[in-house]
């Protein structure tokens, strides 16, 4: 099955390719509160006939309204087109934050975004909020969907073990903070990084340790230091923004290795930069795209006294990380050979 990408301003023709089941928000990351949305949309929609769809905005409102504001996403657009294909969403409509749309009613934003969109059953969390300035709720949005022949469905939020909404400020407060084992629990799999492999000074060749590097971009930063990895270079197709669909089934080697995201203070570069070592890996993969997953926070950054400590630790880094991740990917087949043997 191919998800749909479309990319929708106020002003556009209707779609015409409704009726969807949809639900809508931001999707950054796609949390478990996001999966919660998406399955019960599905649901719905197999039983209505319809195409299960995301409608997200582009960009994320908090860059429209904040352009200065440091670096905050979980997943850029690609990744994020990317994850929520893999939960089975048939479309995903990307509709552009402007100003246009930053000035409708609520009244305005069911009758000039939802319906040219097609949608006729949308799905939203019990906090959604949505027209100018935010003044709609999911009580106004259940009276004027009725009005317009939209039936809203207000989702409870997920919450985690310790009754804490699940949400992506949570998320980026644990990848700020070090704490990768809270983010893999909110997010229901390894965060990901994601970027362009650049040219660099080749220090790491002198290491020993030849890396990957590339520019976090709008990325949340996670805490500086050193992480166990695993990582995929990523084909045009999957990761081409313009591109009108996501095909399922392509496979491609998952790699293992370790990663440094920081500024380098031994070596005095004071640039964000994800240093990536992949291991038993000798490609040259320059202008490609390395979408990495970060499984375990080792150590945070240090400054050495010379370039031969930090060698020596990066070999115990490695060592680490390699151990690890071997250890974690036993466990991983052993579950699946229990599931696969309680299938059969």
């Amino acid at each position: 099955m191919a998800t749909k990408i479309v990319y929708w301003s106020i002003g556009d023709a209707p779609l015409n390719e409704g009726p969807l089941t949809a639900v809508i928000g931001n999707f950054d990351g796609v949390h478990l509160g996001h999966q919660k949305l998406i399955s019960t949309a599905k649901s719905f929609a197999k039983k209505d006939s319809t195409a299960t769809s995301v409608i997200t905005f582009n960009p994320h409102p908090r860059r429209f309204f904040r352009k200065n504001e440091p670096s905050f996403l979980l997943s850029d657009l690609a990744e994020k087109n990317r994850i929520l294909s893999l939960y089975g969403v048939e479309k995903i409509i990307h509709v552009s934050f402007n100003d246009a749309l930053r000035e409708l009613s609520p009244d305005e934003f069911v009758t000039k975004v939802l319906s040219p969109l097609g949608i006729s059953h949308l799905l939203a969390g019990k906090d959604f909020a949505f027209g100018r300035a935010r003044a709609g709720d999911m009580t106004l949005l259940s009276k004027l969907g009725n009005q317009n022949n939209i039936k809203i469905t207000s989702i409870s939020l997920e919450v985690d073990d310790k009754s804490a909404i699940v949400s992506s400020s949570r998320v980026r407060a644990a990848l700020q903070a070090g704490h990768i084992d809270e983010a893999i629990e909110m997010l229901g799999r390894p965060p990901t990084i994601c970027g362009i492999i650049e040219h660099g000074d080749k220090r790491g060749r002198q290491l020993n340790f030849p890396t990957a590097n590339f520019n976090l971009q709008d990325y949340q930063v996670p805490a500086y230091g050193v992480y166990a990895i695993t990582a995929i270079v990523e084909t045009q197709r999957q990761f081409s923004q313009d591109h009108s669909e996501i095909l399922d089934g392509e496979e491609l080697p998952m790699l293992m290795g370790v990663a440094n995201i920081g500024i380098r203070p031994t070596i005095g570069d004071r640039k964000v930069m994800a240093e990536i070592h992949l291991f038993d890996f000798n490609e040259d993969i320059y202008g490609a795209r390395l979408r990495v997953n970060l499984h375990h926070y080792l150590r945070g950054e240090k400054k050495f006294d010379s370039i031969d400590a930090l060698k020596v630790q990066i070999e115990k880094d490695a060592t680490a990380a390699r151990a690890l991740l071997v250890h974690e990917n036993n466990d991983n087949n052993q579950i699946q050979t229990m599931r696969n043997s309680d299938v059969r």
